[in-house]
């Protein structure tokens, strides 16, 4: 595999730099005790300028994947894996790996939500979905999509598994872009109205067979949405 890098044109350039190097990273193609690209050629690869770099070095280094040493270089760190937060992680993988592993978190998550929801659960969740109409009926794909995401989070909150709901946060930080630009793309999905108030009422009546299958309708519709979007 090559390990030239390609160029970035997006709003927010500094995630996707951390991302193609993470990946190449990954890959071994920046294997440990490797010496990365200079500066000037990161930014002539990447078509990012000079402080993009150094702010995605920056981070990368903080999240113990790169060294920078003084007069010599960047150079990438033994065992990084070890040291890599969740957050860096999920940004660098697959379309796919992250699919697979959210349905696995979904179905669980949905699942104990029905089984521990409390009194407060349901009212924050009633009020996510409230706000996400309000969003429908403005037009406002922004924010559509942070109210869904409030309310999936909510529900994760409703589990009773603080471990499980923090997972689910940190998906969420992955999700929140991907969802933006989906959104945007094909409008608000309306069907989505309909499958989460059937997750809720699901939720609601203690029913996690139910839960399970609105959560699942869920996923499988956007990736329906992704993979058509995908190929247009």
């Amino acid at each position: 595999m090559s390990s030239r890098l390609t160029p970035v044109r997006s709003r927010k350039l500094g995630d996707l730099v951390i991302q193609q190097i993470q990946e190449k990273i990954s890959l071994g193609v920046f294997p440990p005790g490797a010496k990365i690209p200079t500066e000037p050629t990161l930014m002539a690869q990447l078509g990012v300028g000079r402080s993009t770099v150094r702010e995605a070095v920056r981070v990368l280094v903080s999240a113990g994947l790169l060294e920078v040493r003084q007069g010599d270089g960047t150079y990438v760190l033994e065992r990084h894996s070890g040291h890599e937060p969740l957050e860096y992680r999920l940004r660098r993988a697959k379309t796919e790996e992250i699919s697979e592993v959210r349905r696995i978190l979904e179905v669980e998550t949905v699942r104990l939500a029905a089984a521990n929801r409390s009194a407060a659960d349901i009212e924050t969740m009633r009020e996510c979905l409230d706000k996400k109409q309000t969003a429908l009926i403005a037009g406002d794909a922004h924010g559509y999509v942070t109210a869904d995401i409030a309310f999936h989070t909510a529900v994760a909150a409703a589990s009773g598994n603080g471990l499980l709901a923090d997972l689910y946060r940190s998906f969420c930080m992955v999700f929140q872009d991907f969802l933006d630009t989906l959104i945007a793309d094909r409008g608000v999905n309306q069907y989505q109205n309909r499958i989460h108030t059937g997750l809720l009422t699901a939720i609601v009546d203690k029913d996690p067979d139910a839960a399970v299958r609105f959560a699942l309708e869920a996923m499988d519709r956007t990736s329906n949405d992704a993979q058509e979007l995908a190929t247009q």
